[in-house]
């Protein structure tokens, strides 16, 4: 014979498995919860966080004489980072992912630069200096 505890978690697990009645919501009180779950102006802060993220990283990229003779792009999407573009070396991949890395609310970047190194010609560099 089972004992009690055993018949009384089986029944838990079919009762969950199977759904509790009382808990189901029909799609009139699940736009309810909804609703009152929406918080008015929260996307468009969401975008311009965004926004000002993607704008300190430009300006930092735009700051390093190496890096701002670059065409690279900068997209962010609830704090992660995407970057975009080519540059002459690692190094150069490297240092601007190291700078949106930095910026205040940066969640994560992917770094998508290429390198090419074709691109080095007719460059200003620090290290010529």
């Amino acid at each position: 014979m089972k004992s009690p505890l055993y018949i009384l978690t089986i029944l838990a697990v079919v009762w969950v498995v199977l759904g509790v009645p009382a808990c189901k919501l029909t799609p009139e009180s699940k736009r309810t919860v909804e609703e009152k779950l929406a918080v008015p102006g929260l996307e468009e802060s969401l975008i311009a966080r965004d926004r000002a993220i993607a704008a300190a990283i430009v300006m930092s990229l735009h700051a390093d004489v190496e890096l701002m003779q670059n065409k690279l792009q900068v997209e962010c999407h609830s704090g992660k980072v995407i970057l975009r573009g080519k540059v002459p070396s690692k190094k150069l991949k490297e240092r601007a992912e190291k700078l949106a890395r930095a910026q205040e609310g940066v969640q994560d970047v992917l770094n998508e630069i290429e390198i090419d190194e074709s691109l080095a010609e007719n460059r200003i560099s620090l290290d010529e200096f």
